[in-house]
């Protein structure tokens, strides 16, 4: 009997939880003479290599999470760059000790990168091409350490004019699992998709800036896409196979999305001929995700609407006040926001001190009220956090809740420990204290013995509503991740604005925070962990320009 999709999904989730002395299969050993490239290359493929410094750096960090009143900008080879090197670009390069890397605007897991971007574009304006042609759709790759697209194929169909009429283009975005398995095993797929929630969090914010709209596409089925771009035809060796995660919608311009899927749908297959190229001489594989990437990748994507999750709902509706204060006390570009975001190593845990104003400003921006960047992803929430409140002045310390959606509130209250509190901290925020403490040595504890757990103002764990989002579809296992990537690229860049630092946190013990809270079931799972504070920095570590590679290449 073949085992369901569901079934599939849920045991992955199931056997992949790390437990105190029994964490999730992977090699456990770092096998260092196979660690994969950290970028796919196109050898072979003509180049067009983006220039630097594009973009609006006037815009000031307040419009980060403000949706863009100003005038679209054109599509054109320079807007793009600022769209890529934005949101998935490089944005320094650190050495130590004779050895030397290179850090992304989008952070990662273990900074080991597993997600790629396509995108099909129409011809660019440039300055040396004025006039595009409109019957040219050009299949390309972003590789961000040229910083360049690699023109894999151009097809002259007659549906290329539709790029044009549009005003808009696609981005498709893949995950090499491969990346993220050779350190971190079975648990990979889900650090895969974390860091695909976080670039499409990137995007979006880099989109707005310049006027534009980004949205995941729903019901466009993988094997399509991935014909499309020629993945299935590639000779790359299985075990560093790209799994097609996403498509991505970018217009300048309102866009009518059925259109857009009709167009991809019956768009004719590109001709390849550049093959990618090998990451590692040798593998160790893991079957379990491959079987979970199908599993939840080959159902077409089905997004959770207000009007279906209001059929399943135990409370009526309501909107929590929303806070249009965006202030930031540092002096920045959004652009310059952007590009030194940085994840913390450590934490000083005495200077890890915020006030109640820069807390409640920060949490605000994770609410789905806020448009960008949770816009790209278009259904309803299904994640709420679980705060360990260390030192926010004006607030005890304890254990608190931040109900993101209202509709959840009475369900995790009756799925929680019946001595829980429950007290609503202030009238028009979802704040609620659980119980009064000192909770530093249980959230350290619970992020893996992690002191940057425990050194924090404070820090995390992403509650997802999992039962119900899995039997609704498989489809929304990887959309649950992706949430929450969306939440923890908000505070990575909330940190920021606050002279504060974030860093996401994937090694928790899933059970013993749900032990912590009373729940029995998997109705709600903890997806993530994040932690916010003042941070410690490395003097042995030095800084480079993000491109000063490319000063002998280009």
């Amino acid at each position: 009997m073949i085992q369901s999709s569901l079934q599939t999904v849920k045991d992955y989730h199931q056997r992949t939880k790390h437990r105190p002395g029994a964490y999730a299969r992977s090699a456990g050993y770092m096998d260092w003479a196979n660690q994969p490239l950290p970028y796919r290359l196109y050898q072979g493929t003509d180049k067009i290599y983006l220039p630097l410094g594009q973009g609006k750096d006037d815009s000031p960090a307040s419009d980060l999470f403000q949706q863009s009143v100003c005038a679209p900008t054109v599509i054109s080879l320079q807007s793009v760059a600022s769209l890529l090197q934005n949101s998935l670009g490089l944005s320094a390069w650190k050495s130590y000790n004779g050895n030397e890397w290179a850090l992304r605007i989008n952070p990662s897991s273990g900074n080991l990168h597993p997600t790629e971007c396509y995108l099909l574009l129409p011809e660019l304006q440039s300055p040396t091409v004025q006039n595009p042609e409109l019957n040219k759709i050009h299949s390309v790759h972003y590789n961000p350490y040229l910083n360049c697209l690699e023109k894999r194929a151009i097809s002259t169909d007659s549906s290329a004019e539709f790029l044009a009429e549009a005003k808009g283009f696609a981005i498709v975005l893949t995950s090499i699992a491969w990346r993220e398995a050779w350190k971190y095993g079975e648990r990979a797929y889900r650090y895969c998709q974390h860091d695909l929630g976080h670039a499409l969090g990137a995007l979006n914010i880099a989109a707005n800036l310049n006027g534009w709209n980004i949205t995941v596409l729903d019901e466009l089925p993988n094997t399509k896409i991935d014909s499309l771009l020629g993945l299935n035809q590639s000779s790359q060796l299985a075990q560093e196979v790209e799994y097609v995660d996403c498509v991505c919608w970018v217009s300048a311009e309102p866009t009518d999305f059925h259109k857009v899927k009709q167009w991809l749908n019956e768009l004719a297959d590109f001709n390849y001929i550049d093959q990618a190229n090998q990451l590692s001489q040798s593998h160790q594989d893991w079957p379990v995700i491959d079987a979970v990437f199908k599993a939840s990748h080959q159902v077409d994507f089905s997004f959770i609407s207000e009007d279906a999750e209001a059929s399943n709902s135990h409370t009526v509706n309501y909107e929590y006040a929303t806070n249009s204060k965006n202030s930031s006390p540092l002096d920045e570009s959004a652009q310059g926001l952007i590009q030194q975001r940085r994840s913390a190593q450590s934490f000083d845990q005495q200077a890890s001190t915020i006030s109640s104003e820069l807390f409640l400003t920060q949490l605000q921006k994770t609410l789905p009220t806020q448009s960008v960047p949770f816009s790209v992803l278009p259904q309803t929430a299904q994640v709420n956090l679980l705060l360990f409140i260390h030192n926010v002045q004006g607030i005890d310390s304890g254990l608190y809740v931040w109900v993101r959606n209202a509709r959840h509130l009475l369900d995790l209250k009756s799925a929680m420990h019946s001595n829980f509190q429950w007290q609503q901290c202030y009238p028009d925020k979802p704040l609620y204290l659980l119980k009064k403490g000192d909770y530093r040595r249980v959230a350290k504890a619970l992020s893996c013995e992690q002191d940057i757990a425990a050194d924090s103002a404070y820090s995390l764990g992403m509650l997802a509503r999992f039962e119900d989002s899995l039997n609704y579809s498989a489809s929304q296992y990887p959309l649950l991740f992706w949430e929450t990537g969306l939440i923890g690229q908000v505070l990575y860049l909330a940190a920021e604005s606050d002279d504060l630092r974030g860093t996401g946190i994937g090694c928790f013990f899933d059970d013993l925070v749900h032990d912590l809270l009373g729940l029995k079931d998997q109705q709600w799972q903890s997806l993530y962990h994040f932690t916010i504070g003042k941070q410690l920095d490395d003097a042995r570590i030095s800084t480079k320009p993000a491109y000063f590679h490319l000063q002998d290449i280009r």
